[in-house]
């Protein structure tokens, strides 16, 4: 993960939170409102630090509060996960993307967890330093989207991330725009995200 200013995105979050397409088929039958799914957490040692399980991020959402067939909530659950970052456990911010495993779609997934890691860089080290974590924010975005379908959704979120350190410190936050593209197979299925693309 490279943190970078506003307008220049991260190497790694590029590669990482890349775009994926898929075309997925209907139905028209209902299901309930509340799914729970259980994101995975990847303990993990960042650099200088030992492998510990890290407790639940405030800033995350809890599964079990997701209307997953709402895809405003699924969109801001993935987003928030995965810039939900922790220096004292994360090895780097794909350890935070993973995290968000429950509400992405297989292939989106797959293609995720087989994303080449890269190295840290300064920024990632000064975080670490301070032993930062992040605390994004989102704000739906106003540009004109494709309307919902059954099977098919998009949203725009601006997405600012802070890095604050356990000893006070606040680094600069980090500015883009966040393209969520969601489907279901059907549309009594909840929302999976299918693809991230960062701006």
């Amino acid at each position: 993960m490279s943190p970078r200013p506003r307008n220049a995105v991260p190497p790694t979050v590029t590669a990482v939170v890349a775009a994926t397409t898929l075309t997925l088929a209907g139905c028209v039958a209902t299901g309930p409102a509340l799914v729970r799914v259980t994101p995975t957490r990847q303990p993990s040692a960042a650099p200088g630090h030992a492998a510990t399980t890290a407790a639940p991020d405030p800033a995350a959402p809890d599964p079990g509060t997701i209307d997953q067939r709402d895809a405003d909530a699924v969109s801001t659950a993935v987003l928030t996960t995965m810039w939900s970052i922790d220096t004292t456990a994360d090895r780097d911010q794909r350890d935070a993307v993973l995290r968000a495993a429950g509400w992405l779609s297989p292939d989106y997934l797959a293609d995720l967890r087989t994303a080449p890691r890269v190295g840290t860089d300064a920024a990632w080290t000064t975080w670490a330093a301070h032993r930062a974590r992040t605390r994004p924010t989102l704000t739906a975005g106003r540009d004109t989207r494709p309307p919902d379908t059954a099977t098919h959704a998009y949203r725009q979120w601006q997405l600012a991330v802070t890095p604050i350190g356990a000893d006070g410190w606040r680094g600069r936050p980090l500015t883009m725009t966040a393209f969520v593209a969601l489907h279901r197979d059907r549309r009594c299925a909840p929302w999976r995200v299918a693809a991230v693309t960062l701006r």
